[in-house]
């Protein structure tokens, strides 16, 4: 089996450079690639959960690929959780459904032959929500069902474990549920764990799980926002799944620039008109 990552598209309604590059990508992953399976892992929409427009759009411009697209939210999909989400846009059940309505559960399981693909929605963890205990229950459920046999590979759009040795002003890890989580992936196989989120790449080996952060498609971070040590440059994660071995890969796409966030207007310009709206 052969899976393909995708993740921080920041798609809009109002085209732009994000849905540029993002053509660019379905053209190669159609027709280089040719993977079995997709996973966006969050941050469809460019930065606002609340405009129904974007994510339809965006469901539009998905259904370009030829293979099976699953999809987690990210923070600008469904709002974050906390006391102090990014521009006080927070998690909540209204967010998460119109999330559902469009792409479907916000987490699911996918088998494939002796794999079972999970997604997770890392925006419920720490909600406090009553949809964060269901994930819960479902998590400890899988985790009772999947059989020794199946290995598992896991997405979610934040990561797992601790991404920075200092905190910073936005969430960059699911924080105090790693513990819990942990606990309920390691009554599994687990192989690999894909997350978004921090627009660059770093593959690395934690007690035999080997974890993924997939570059963005749309943009990669601004100066005094990159993270030392990881890729910073635009693509996708190729997975290829042989056996009991998952092997990742860093897939360079043509004619994707490596900006910043400081040369797509249409980010920049929904950033803007936060400041002139009603969050909540």
């Amino acid at each position: 089996m052969k899976i393909v990552q995708i993740s921080d598209t920041h798609l809009s309604a109002r085209g732009g450079r994000t849905q540029q590059n993002f053509e660019r990508v379905v053209d190669y992953v159609n027709h280089q690639v040719r993977p079995d399976l997709i996973v966006h892992s969050g941050d469809i929409v460019i930065i606002h959960p609340d405009d129904a427009d974007d994510r339809a759009y965006a469901h539009e411009l998905m259904q370009r690929f030829a293979a099976p697209v699953l999809v987690v939210p990210g923070n600008h999909d469904v709002g974050e959780p906390g006391s102090a989400p990014w521009k006080g846009i927070g998690v909540t059940d209204e967010r998460v459904a119109a999330f559902e309505e469009v792409w479907g559960p916000d987490h699911w399981r996918h088998d494939v032959d002796d794999w079972t693909v999970l997604g997770l929605n890392s925006e419920l963890f720490g909600s406090g929500l009553d949809r964060e205990t269901g994930q819960w229950a479902w998590i400890e459920d899988v985790a009772a069902d999947v059989p020794d046999s199946q290995r598992v590979i896991v997405f979610l759009h934040k990561p797992i474990w601790s991404a920075l040795d200092e905190p910073v002003g936005h969430a960059v890890d699911i924080g105090e549920s790693r513990t819990r989580l942990l606990t309920a992936l390691g009554k599994m196989s687990l192989a690999a764990v894909g997350s978004g989120h921090l627009h660059c790449y770093r593959q690395t080996v934690r007690d035999g799980v080997r974890e993924v952060w997939a570059p963005s498609t749309g943009f990669v971070a601004g100066e005094g926002e990159s993270l030392p040590g990881p890729l910073h440059q635009l693509g996708i994660v190729e997975y290829d799944c042989t056996g009991e071995a998952v092997r990742a890969s860093y897939r360079s796409v043509p004619d994707l620039e490596d900006v910043t966030i400081a040369a797509v207007p249409e980010v920049t310009a929904a950033i803007d008109a936060l400041g002139h709206s009603t969050v909540g």
